[in-house]
């Protein structure tokens, strides 16, 4: 689904057809033209964009499946690739979000709804003065939109991190490796697009971008300061599920470790019965000796063997 808006020269915003917005912009009235490309092609994508003269590298790069963030200029206009994500079974589901800015039109396609998208169409109803002031002023918005999107996973990042250290010192929970390598698999496909998407905001506070005003570089700043936060939290909790991984493997090993010496113990404790039942046989004849019942004396031997044995184990502190 397609939505789009022009601004009129009293300052009004008013949706309208796609082909109608392209028309506006190249005429070099504002317009935001907003693509949920779910089924289109670069084909149709050129043909409705043809008035503006997109670079058909954009064209191509915008239909494209995967693409890591990035910002490139063509001319007056700049092209941006970002990701958002959201949190969903235990893993990052992440969209592509290609923007086309140019001085007085702003091109979104995404294939999926956006929830940085929805916010600044909301937003667009109450405040045209994102529109009417410059492209720019909504682009703003959605990235701030969007860096806001990532901390609360990032508190869910640390949430998880914490269960599964308390995880890791409860015998009781045998699935904390699955767990632990989940959220790992999870953080390397966020510190994939966030790292690079950092950078790409980085560069848009530099001065040779004609689209974007100086006025605006500050605030552009604040969203990169604010998406450096996010990437060096997720550096941290990189590091933190690291050492979980290591310590659940370790206290792995010690419990196989005292399962074993608990067996060893036991078969220690087991060695004297086999050699005084080996010894005397199955059939006891202890007639020569004067023994009246036997058969006590043979399991008395065999109790005592055990406990001499084990109290042996206990003075060693090997049980």
């Amino acid at each position: 689904m397609n939505r789009c808006w022009i601004a009129d020269a009293s300052g009004a915003v008013h949706p309208t057809e796609a082909k109608d917005a392209v028309a506006a912009a190249a005429r070099g009235e504002l317009a935001w033209i907003d693509l949920e490309g779910e089924n289109e092609t670069d084909r149709t994508v050129s043909e409705l964009l043809a008035p503006l003269a997109i670079h058909p590298l954009v064209i191509d790069d915008m239909v494209a499946e995967v693409n890591r963030p990035k910002v490139d200029l063509y001319g007056d206009r700049i092209y941006i690739v970002l990701h958002s994500a959201r949190w969903e079974q235990e893993r990052p589901s992440i969209g592509e979000l290609d923007i086309v800015l140019g001085m007085n039109f702003l091109i979104t396609y995404h294939e999926q709804p956006t929830r940085s998208i929805t916010a600044a169409q909301e937003t667009l109803a109450r405040r045209p003065a994102l529109l009417t002031d410059g492209p720019v002023h909504l682009l703003h918005s959605i990235l701030d939109v969007l860096v806001d999107n990532y901390l609360p996973i990032m508190e869910r990042l640390g949430t998880e991190v914490d269960e599964l250290e308390d995880c890791v010192f409860d015998p009781r929970q045998m699935t904390a490796h699955e767990r632990i390598l989940r959220l790992k698999r999870g953080m390397s496909a966020l510190r994939r697009i966030i790292g690079p998407q950092r950078d790409t905001v980085l560069a848009l506070t530099r001065d040779e971008f004609a689209p974007i005003p100086a006025a605006m570089r500050p605030y552009l700043r604040d969203v990169y300061d604010r998406l450096a936060r996010v990437h060096d939290l997720l550096d941290s909790y990189r590091d933190e599920i690291a050492t979980v991984l290591e310590m659940n493997v370790a206290m792995a090993s010690n419990r196989l470790n005292e399962v074993i010496k608990r067996l060893t113990v036991l078969a220690t404790v087991g060695l004297p019965l086999t050699v005084v039942t080996g010894y005397f046989g199955m059939n006891f004849e202890f007639g020569e000796y004067k023994i009246h019942h036997p058969h006590v004396f043979a399991l008395g031997v065999l109790a005592l063997s055990g406990l001499l044995t084990f109290a042996y184990l206990r003075y060693r502190r090997w049980d």
